[in-house]
């Protein structure tokens, strides 16, 4: 009887335990996907304004394209345009790929809190 109430003492504590690590292991799940979410939501903009931007660039260069062949003058302003785009462009690529590589690894880190706590569920 003893050695049952013993066991069973046991187990609330193990239950506790393991009601305690499923919170704490949902609250951080729950946090890496609002994380993730963000993440991608910035993605979304950069590629938006990437998009736009070049797309400026082009209608730029098109429109610059017919002037230059009625003023000589104008090829180094060009050329000035050209190089302020293709940085401002090459600024919000290097972005794009900083922002991509930390959702990979907020998707890494999610897949290990993930079997982590899946683990601790099984122990």
């Amino acid at each position: 009887s003893n050695r049952l109430q013993i066991q069973a003492e046991i187990n609330k504590e193990l239950e506790s335990v393991r009601d305690e690590l499923q919170k704490k292991f949902s609250s951080q799940l729950e946090q890496y996907k609002q994380e993730k979410e963000e993440g991608n939501k910035y993605l979304e903009e950069l590629q938006t304004r990437l998009d736009i931007t070049t797309a400026q660039m082009v209608l730029f260069e098109e429109d610059f394209e017919a002037e230059r062949k009625s003023r000589a003058e104008a090829v180094g302003k060009v050329d000035d345009v050209r190089k302020e785009y293709e940085k401002k462009i090459e600024e919000m690529r290097t972005d794009l790929t900083a922002t991509r590589a930390r959702l990979e690894n907020i998707d890494e880190l999610l897949l290990l809190k993930q079997q982590q706590f899946h683990d601790h569920l099984e122990t």
